[in-house]
């Protein structure tokens, strides 16, 4: 994974104080997922996993809709959200009026929970920042490996 530091321009409490922000160098949709599946020399074709992956996000969709959770082990747990805001009273409330958004949402299970990632995020960094050091005239912004 690649990083790089940024400076808040913020105006609260982290105004000019430096963070770390991911790099992502593009975006692979269900075409790109599929095409580097079938790279991990599995039996089934990009076309059959493009397919099989279409499929499996309408399915999440409708099971969500439904008032299920969809749990898609070593990845997350996905479910409908809504968002609203408040009524007063029982009697104001309106789904017309109070329902803002809904949406799913996914939270990470197994190696992917968030304490997991950044472990081995740490980890991962460590050992990099140990081989590569940054050179001093990229101290500005670097960008690491």
């Amino acid at each position: 994974m690649r990083f790089k530091t940024f400076q808040s321009k913020a105006n609260n409490g982290t105004k000019g104080k430096y963070y770390l922000r991911p790099i992502y160098d593009e975006t692979v949709d269900l075409n790109g997922l599929a095409a580097h599946m079938a790279s991990h020399n599995t039996p089934f074709t990009k076309g059959q996993l493009v397919a099989v992956l279409t499929d499996i996000v309408g399915c999440i969709k409708e099971l969500c809709l439904d008032s299920k959770s969809v749990k898609i082990a070593g990845l997350g747990i996905f479910q409908a959200r809504i968002r609203t805001k408040g009524a007063k009273t029982l009697k104001e409330f309106s789904l017309r009026e109070n329902m803002l958004n809904l949406f799913i949402g996914c939270r990470g299970v197994d190696d992917f929970r968030s304490y997991r990632l950044e472990t081995m995020m740490r980890l991962n960094m460590s050992e990099v920042l140990e081989a590569k050091p940054i050179p001093k005239e990229n101290t500005e912004n670097p960008v690491l490996p």
